[in-house]
């Protein structure tokens, strides 16, 4: 319990200046979220560098990427940074961001539409489209960080563009990258390679274009280069982090993911519609595709078939609207004859079949009977819902509608099958369902991984079953495999994944379904339990400090430095609940006694806070934002009391004490001063220390702890000198206690933490100027290049003498450029070394820490 003014002013310093990394347990101690050790690394990483531009959090998707945002933004909000902006790309992902926030966290937000702009204390939520459009409205905040969610589709930036058109592709990117600049950005992705290692380039690019060489020295370095992955994850790992289910697995329930592929054969009239599209397609020459290559169009037709007869009939009729008439109309004329025979595919009559069997499965295994399912095409996706929708409440998503969130958010509470284009496999959370379905298969792992992701979550209390089907006599089936093999490979290579996305190849439905070792909800808490048991001396320490954290992944060395658990973000969020209800009371019940305008009646058994006798709620007090100070009005009862509220700003913000004071207590006669350190790195004031100082009668220094257990002592009087003031109105008079305070000592703690962020902020523009140089090199390597061809001309050239001083003539005018060039090289390279060496002598300069000391109150204790 607070026993005076100057213990709750010592507490509210406490809970508004929690140091290093305890700054993210206020979050968890609103008890609405489970922590994770690889959450609360990948968020230490994030802020670990204050001169880096930005990170990309690119976890396994379903490890909880949103949540590491959060725990960001929370740290910024904490420090009273609050202008943030979170960026996604379309408006029902939004809307699962805003519930997500809603009903997890206390920071205000809003969604910026015509009627609500920019302007705003707290999160502004808004999509890649509005911001775009409306990028000189959002252009005039100062934003403290910007979240960019399902960040892969950022990753075209660095590409040329001949047109600049708002809204659409890299164009999009490059003006989001231009607004962004200044800020800190959070890249969040599952998927930071999705076509191929120029994404990630794409993605690198965007945080900062000076980080990584041009790109077509990148491309010629590590596209399809296995060999250079590790050389390329070593300068990626500073600002890229990724988390995989394999690495989270001794922290965390994760489920387990099982494959079934059933291969299937084609009905005979697919076999003959199948034979007539292959022979089209060996056609030397098509009317209808008269430049596309056989192996695109093989994989384009052939991969409709394979999708649904549906697919390809509508792809067949389109086709035929360009032709007249000819024989290779009537070629597809007889195609779509077959087609408009074929009542029900193969395909088809297998996923009915498999669902009579799973569904009862997961009955059996106390799992919801849901599934989902994906395809490729639009006609495929209403094709099923025909064969499905009579059988089961069945629902479809397309991301072709403003009201499409609704589709979702009805699957989650009571439809059982959800058939989705891959616009549903980006970023949603479905873990309602443990059946995810790959009707067609794709080319690209990553967004197989998507699909699966969907599912297979760290909320997901199910294993998970992942059903796909192969028509392994159909050539783009068999081609798709063995792309997704392929990029599996190369996923792996750079940022490693923890399962395969295809697997448990059969034939037999029945012998399937037999050979899952698939788990109840029973058996998967025990295991989890058991796991947890095993990983308990590792998670009952404390957290160690930021700067030791190594970068990229989530290792076992990594793991062994975290120690923020369920268990100890429980113990510390306990406390600090405890002193923040202290706190609250003592300032409710100061108010009572000097205000006669409002009554606040306190229920310690209940936590909470009511107003009475009142004829209008009083303002309390005014709290601090970005955009000043700002007043809080009262309400009829507080019930949650949260360290990120603006209550619990206000109140630790305008809590006052006396300069001076006494106590008398059960301890020994001594002193005791309470200042706060205040560190800064040039001008910029970085962080907030609050120091307890002591020495008895006989001359005894005491450390912090000392003072703070005399403190916790029982107190039996105490009695203020002068006036009480907030710890920004405090005086700065000399006192004979300054002298216990030793600055140099939190300068050089605070210097050995940044002196590798320093170092690593230097090597970044040594880097950048390297950078500089090899695109001088290029210029020339080009003119030497020609040269070169020039030369071999002039040595297959024999008697035609003319061509011959022709040649001679552009040999001596690239000599004369090279000569030139190599000359500007000389003094260009120059210039860009003293320009490297004015920015690092400026940067160090700017960077200089220092200390001053703000004495908050002096006890004599009694």
């Amino acid at each position: 319990m607070l026993q005076t003014p100057f213990h709750a002013y010592y507490t509210a310093m406490k809970l508004n200046m929690l140091q290093d990394e305890n700054t993210l347990l206020p979050v968890f101690a609103e008890g609405k979220i489970d922590v994770y050790p690889y959450q609360v690394a990948a968020a230490l990483f994030a802020v670990r560098n204050p001169y880096q531009k930005g990170v990309i959090l690119c976890d396994e998707a379903g490890m909880g990427k949103s949540h590491e945002a959060m725990l960001i933004i929370s740290q910024s909000w904490y420090e009273g940074k609050n202008n943030i902006l979170i960026a996604i790309p379309n408006p029902d992902l939004l809307i699962q961001w805003a519930e997500m926030i809603s009903e997890k966290y206390s920071i205000p937000f809003c969604i910026a539409s015509e009627n609500n702009s920019f302007v705003y204390d707290g999160i502004v939520i808004t999509t890649y489209e509005y911001l775009t459009q409306n990028i000189d409205n959002a252009d005039k905040i100062k934003w403290d960080i910007i979240i960019f969610e399902e960040a892969n589709s950022l990753s075209s930036v660095y590409q040329d563009e001949n047109t600049f058109i708002r809204g659409s592709g890299s164009k999009q990117a490059k003006l989001l990258k231009e607004f962004s600049k200044n800020t800190f950005k959070i890249l969040l992705t599952g998927t930071p390679i999705e076509k191929n290692i120029m994404d990630l380039y794409g993605l690198i690019f965007f945080i900062d274009d000076e980080l990584l060489p041009d790109a077509d020295t990148y491309m010629k370095t590590y596209l399809r280069r296995p060999e250079n992955y590790p050389e390329l994850a070593a300068k990626v790992s500073k600002y890229c982090f990724r988390t995989l289910r394999s690495q989270a697995k001794q922290y965390a329930k994760i489920p387990e993911r099982l494959h079934i592929t059933l291969e299937y054969e084609a009905s005979e009239k697919e076999k003959e519609l199948y034979k007539l599209l292959f022979a089209y397609i060996e056609k030397p020459h098509k009317i209808a595709f008269p430049q596309m290559e056989q192996y695109d169009l093989a994989l384009m037709l052939l991969g409709l078939l394979s999708s649904s007869t549906a697919a390809i009939k509508m792809s067949l009729k389109n086709i035929i609207k360009r032709l007249y008439i000819s024989e290779e109309k009537q070629e597809f004329e007889k195609m779509i004859a077959i087609a408009e025979s074929i009542t029900e595919d193969s395909k088809s009559r297998l996923l009915l079949a498999a669902l009579e069997k799973l569904f009862p499965l997961l009955k059996r295994l106390g799992a919801k009977q849901k599934a989902v399912i994906f395809t490729e095409s639009l006609e495929t996706q209403k094709y099923l819902y025909g064969v499905l929708k009579d059988k089961y409440k069945t629902l479809v998503y397309n991301g072709q509608s403003n009201v499409n969130y609704n589709v979702i958010k009805q699957f989650k509470e009571d439809a059982q099958i959800l058939i989705s284009t891959d616009n549903g496999a980006k970023g949603y959370n479905l873990e309602e369902s443990s059946l995810v379905i790959n009707y067609d298969l794709l080319y690209n792992t990553l967004k197989m991984e998507q699909r699966i992701d969907r599912i297979h979550r760290i909320n997901q209390q199910n294993d998970c079953i992942v059903l796909s089907f192969i028509n392994k006599d159909n050539f783009a089936d068999v081609r798709k495999l063995e792309l997704v093999s392929k990029r599996h490979i190369l996923s792996d290579g750079v940022f490693g994944v923890s399962d395969a996305v295809m697997g448990g190849f059969c034939d037999n439905l029945d012998k399937a379904i037999k050979s899952l070792n698939v788990r109840t909800k029973a058996q998967i808490e025990k295991d989890y339990q058991i796991t947890l048991a095993q990983n308990e001396n590792k998670n009952k320490q404390v957290v160690e400090s930021a700067e030791d954290i190594l970068f990229t992944t989530f290792t076992k060395e990594l793991s062994d430095k975290i120690k923020i658990t369920p268990r100890y973000a429980e113990e510390q969020s306990k406390v600090i609940n405890d002193e923040l209800w202290e706190l609250t009371k003592f300032y409710f019940e100061e108010y009572n006694k000097t205000h006669q305008d409002c009554y606040f009646e306190i229920n310690e058994k209940n936590r909470t806070i009511k107003a009475d006798n009142y004829t209008k709620l009083p303002h309390l007090f005014y709290y601090p934002t970005n955009n000043g100070n700002k007043p809080y009005k009262a309400i009829k009862e507080f019930k949650k009391f949260s360290l990120l509220s603006p209550l619990s700003k206000g109140i630790t913000f305008n809590i006052s004490c006396a300069d001076y004071g006494s106590i008398k207590a059960d301890c020994e006669k001594c002193t005791i001063a309470l200042y706060l350190i205040k560190i800064y790195s040039g001008r910029r004031e970085i962080k907030n220390i609050p120091v307890l100082v002591g020495i008895t009668e006989d001359g005894k220094l005491l450390t912090h702890n000392e003072c703070e257990d005399i403190l916790n002592s029982p107190v039996y009087f105490f009695e203020e000198q002068g006036e009480r003031r907030a710890y920004w109105l405090k005086s700065e008079k000399n006192d004979n206690m300054d002298r216990l305070i030793n600055l140099d000592e939190y300068v050089k703690k605070e210097e050995e933490k940044l002196t590798p962020m320093q170092q690593e902020e230097i090597n970044r523009m040594k880097l950048a100027a390297a950078n500089r140089k090899n695109i001088l090199l290029h210029s020339l390597d080009d003119t030497e290049l020609d040269m070169k061809q020039a030369e071999r001309e002039k040595e297959s050239v024999k008697s035609d003498r003319l061509k011959l001083l022709k040649i001679e003539r552009k040999i001596s005018s690239l000599k004369n450029e090279i000569r030139k060039k190599k000359e500007g090289l000389f003094f260009d390279e120059m210039r860009i070394d003293v320009d490297l060496e004015n920015k690092i002598n400026e940067f160090l300069g700017r960077e200089k820490i220092t200390a001053r000391a703000a004495r908050q109150f002096v006890l004599e204790i009694n």
